[in-house]
């Protein structure tokens, strides 16, 4: 009598269609010991709901054979761990930062459960998963590559719970893709930016970008900034936490650090202190609403962005602030070892971020070269 919304109705039955474990199966409904008839018509409404109620279920990887059709030779077979399964098992087991965690379970459950959830963990091919990349639509290779490494880590654990000789995910290449350079601002630029923030918006606002652009921070750990981490005589702060989606996490290297201030970063803070010092816990709060900034978009939609726009400049992120901090400092021949420090960032990261703003071949280090060559060797050992 021909099939609607994944139910195929017979004459005296009716059988719901599906896709289980990447094949197309057929199920008769019953009722009691007799096949469940399609008459009345209420009896093929219960069969279009209960089709989609097993569909949801194979999706989300929650569906049991046997609960649904428990005469089935399907139900007595081995239960198989589905992908879809194994997806969730692995965000559970997971112990992230909760924006990184929610950056994970989105992947999971908008890009991967769709495409492979409903299929058995073990019939889950290489080319399935290189079709499903295929696929997507990637804003650069590296997104590609972390959606892969999320899968990848997914096929890893079922491989280390042995359920799985191997991954599927093994001989997938990474999408190459190049590193976006960074983009400081001038201090010209930067000064033009505080000087407009100051006439047209209350002090703090003005003193948030003004610590930004001259000590470095991220953007988490501006906003987390707390004055218990603060030393005004010491002229230092303690950086040891952000603030991230509404909660403190730790840094993002996970290592607190010490970052000592310049005139202007300290200038910023003591205004600041008038503001938030004698009755606040955190140090920046947003003046319109009296508040702690519960992230970044509000001070950078409200501030920054008319700021820019105002002057003309090309655009860049608040995040600019702290490349204009590094390239300042090396620019101006402080060690790329102190900067390094001052940051947060291993050697190896800050010289593959600011190699180029790295002073070269001035007279200064020339002379040292020029001295090193004239030394005899002989001398060295003697």
């Amino acid at each position: 009598m021909g099939g609607r919304k994944g139910v195929f109705v017979r004459e005296n039955s009716m059988q719901i269609v599906f896709t289980y474990q990447g094949r197309q199966v057929k199920e008769t409904l019953y009722v009691g010991d007799a096949p469940l008839p399609p008459t009345p018509a209420r009896n093929i409404a219960y069969a279009v709901r209960l089709a989609a109620e097993v569909r949801q279920k194979i999706a989300s990887g929650t569906f049991v054979y046997g609960d649904y059709f428990p005469r089935s030779r399907r139900a007595e077979q081995k239960p198989q761990h589905t992908a879809g399964e194994y997806m969730e098992k692995w965000l559970g087991q997971l112990s992230l930062k909760a924006s990184t965690k929610n950056t994970y379970t989105n992947a999971i459950r908008n890009f991967w459960k769709p495409r492979l959830g409903h299929m058995a963990l073990d019939a889950v091919r290489h080319s399935d998963i290189t079709s499903a990349l295929n696929a997507g639509t990637w804003s650069s290779g590296k997104s590609r590559n972390n959606y892969l490494s999320i899968i990848a880590g997914v096929f890893q654990l079922a491989v280390e719970d042995q359920l799985l000789a191997t991954s599927p995910c093994k001989a997938i290449k990474r999408a190459k893709w190049q590193r976006k350079t960074v983009d400081p601002f001038s201090l010209q630029e930067a000064n033009a930016i505080l000087e407009s923030m100051k006439q047209h918006y209350p002090e703090p606002a003005w003193n948030y970008f003004e610590f930004r652009f001259f000590t470095g921070v991220r953007t988490s750990e501006g906003i987390g900034l707390c004055w218990g981490d603060v030393d005004l005589l010491g002229k230092s702060i303690l950086i040891r936490q952000g603030w991230v989606q509404g909660e403190i996490v730790d840094t993002k290297t996970s290592a607190e650090r010490t970052v000592y201030l310049n005139r202007r970063a300290l200038a910023a803070l003591e205004r600041q202190h008038k503001w938030t010092g004698k009755f606040k816990d955190r140090v920046f709060y947003d003046p319109l609403t009296g508040q702690p900034w519960s992230d970044e978009q509000p001070p950078r939609k409200r501030y920054w962005i008319p700021t820019i726009t105002r002057l003309g400049l090309r655009y860049r992120k608040p995040s600019a602030t702290r490349h204009t901090y590094a390239t300042l400092g090396l620019m101006n021949n402080v060690l790329p070892a102190y900067m390094a420090k001052q940051l947060g960032h291993s050697l190896k990261v800050f010289y593959e971020h600011y190699a180029k703003w790295i002073p070269a071949g001035t007279e200064a280090e020339q002379s040292k070269l020029d001295v090193a060559s004239t030394i005899d060797t002989n001398d060295l050992v003697r």
